[in-house]
């Protein structure tokens, strides 16, 4: 596997502050073709429905655990940035996690890890895709965008992944996070190469951080920013911190 980045608990909290500043200034700038990472999608001011921020009435949502393919597809805010090869990781050679590591004057840092539950090396590659539903059965309308927010100078790369280790991306939520009032985020999506199905996984707003899936305050509005994969710093017991 390839030397592991930088990660949150790396950095102070002023580090960081400064680091997201950084980005933010630099995102309008121009960047060679091929490592440019400006794929985003924003929420317009129609895409939300009246009544958005209240539970709904009549049936109950189709539980997150049943839900078919073509759905999680569709709660997909962007597709990886990576076509699917013979040798990407598939959805049932994995395990993910995503960690809540710091924080900083509004900003939550964290890592979504990818573990190789199979017997055999596969890869990933680039930015993943992401997205994420809500406990009342909403689709959040993420303002998501495939950049490192830790490191600036990320760049995407294939990231073989051995049996039992894994590969991590640095995220942040930012914004309007979600409150004691606001639908509970309850599912991430995420899809390792373009092409091929999502996954999901359960994640909660509920519990500390620093427990892998808790904690995680991201709401229907919620700005997201997720880095390149890269090769993680060695295997971590729950509730670690990355590069601790």
């Amino acid at each position: 596997m390839s030397a592991p980045r930088r990660t949150p608990a790396a950095l102070t909290v002023a580090a960081l502050i400064v680091v997201a500043l950084a980005v933010s200034a630099c995102a309008g700038t121009d960047a060679d073709p091929s490592t440019r990472t400006a794929a985003s999608t924003s929420p317009g001011p129609d895409d939300l429905a009246p009544g958005w921020d209240e539970p709904r009435d009549g049936p109950a949502p189709t539980p997150d655990a049943d839900l078919a393919t073509a759905q999680l597809a569709e709660i997909l805010r962007l597709p990886a940035s990576a076509p699917e090869t013979p040798e990407t990781c598939a959805p049932d050679d994995v395990a993910l996690t995503l960690t809540f590591t710091d924080a900083a004057l509004g900003h939550r840092f964290g890592v979504l890890a990818v573990e190789n539950v199979s017997e055999d090396p596969c890869t990933v590659e680039g930015y993943p895709g992401l997205g994420a539903r809500g406990a009342w059965g909403a689709t959040f309308l993420l303002d998501l965008e495939h950049r490192d927010p830790i490191d600036a100078q990320a760049e995407p790369a294939t990231v073989t992944v051995a049996a039992g280790e894994r590969a991590h991306a640095n995220v942040e939520w930012t914004g309007e996070l979600a409150g004691a009032a606001s639908e509970p985020v309850s599912l991430l999506v995420v899809q390792l190469a373009d092409g091929q199905d999502a996954v999901g996984h359960p994640i909660s707003m509920d519990g500390a951080s620093g427990e892998p899936d808790t904690g995680i305050d991201i709401g229907m509005l919620t700005t997201v920013r997720v880095g390149p994969f890269y090769a993680a710093p060695g295997d971590l017991d729950a509730g670690e911190s990355p590069g601790g």
